[in-house]
This record gives structure tokens, sequence and C-alpha cells, in this order.
């Protein structure tokens, strides 16, 4: 398989439009209630009041479908605790990799707030319950 190819074409694919890669989350089917049934979910044009969703929105629900699909969901305390966990393993190793050399300053230190962008992902989901 090359870099090119998606590993698992069931999951939504990423694309990019302008600026900044946004991914299609168009295909995002469902979400967990209370009670730990999956119930449909339409991904609507935008958020209410029809204001356009974000880029870290599309990236949030992205992550939510992503979770989904693993029967699993950002809105979950534990899920949530695990995601943001590993968010801080990935920010140790970026700052090993710039320890050895692999990454200099500048790249860990745009890489780390894509990383903090991420965090985000959690509260935005939750808004939009």
């Amino acid at each position: 398989m090359s870099a090119a190819e998606q590993a698992d074409p069931t999951m939504p694919a990423m694309t990019s439009r302008g600026e900044a890669a946004i991914i299609d989350i168009s295909t995002r089917t469902s979400r967990r209630t209370e009670s730990g049934r999956r119930k449909p979910v339409s991904s609507p044009p935008g958020t209410p009041g029809g204001t356009p969703r974000t880029p870290q929105q599309q990236v949030a629900e992205h992550f939510e479908a992503t979770f989904n699909h693993h029967r699993l969901s950002l809105t979950d305390e534990s899920t949530r605790v695990a995601f943001t966990v590993t968010l801080e393993i990935v920010r140790g190793m970026l700052q090993g990799a710039e320890a050895q050399g692999i990454v200099d300053g500048e790249q860990r230190a745009e890489l780390d707030a894509m990383i903090k962008g991420m965090e985000a992902a959690p509260r935005l989901i939750e808004r939009s319950v």
C-alpha cells in the first residue's frame, strides 16, 4: 500500500480545500447515547443558526467519527481521558525527536500547536451533542 492510499476504506477520507486540510465527515453515521446505545446522526451543513463549521469543528467531528467506528466516543469520560493522555505521550515523543535532532525547535513547536488544537476536540464534540 502506498502512503497515498487510505488505510481503512470504511473511514472518512481526508480532503484538502483551500489553505487548510479539511476532513470530509459527511459519512458520520452514529453517536452514543447515555445508555451506551448508538443513535443515527447526520452531519449538519453548519452549526445551529446556520453558521458554517470551523475547520477545528470538522476535525473534532472526524475524530468522533473515528472513535464511533470503534464503538467509542469522545463524549465518554474515560475515552476523553485516554485521548488526552495519548496526546501528552505524543508531545513527549516530539520533545525526544527534537532532542535527537529529528525535528528542529520550530518544527516541534508547529507540531505541538497542532496537538494543542487537537486537545479541544472533546469540548467541541460536547457542544455539538
